[in-house]
């Protein structure tokens, strides 16, 4: 195991269980209000550019 990748598995653990909340709390309000998919499709793209800023960080520093 590389040096710094339990940081990065421990970030990505983190920052997808939050996003596991922001998806839940995103249904009900998506169905209140009727915005359709674009709430939870911009945290999945979020969480998304997220993990990958964090596994290619050690390419920039």
């Amino acid at each position: 195991m590389m040096e710094g990748q339990g940081v990065k598995i421990g970030s990505t653990a983190i920052i997808w269980s939050l996003a596991t909340g922001m998806m839940a709390i995103s249904i009900p309000i998506v169905k209140m209000t009727e915005t359709g998919i674009i709430l939870p499709v911009a945290v999945v793209i979020g969480v998304s550019l997220s993990t990958i800023a964090i596994w290619l960080s050690s390419w920039f520093s």
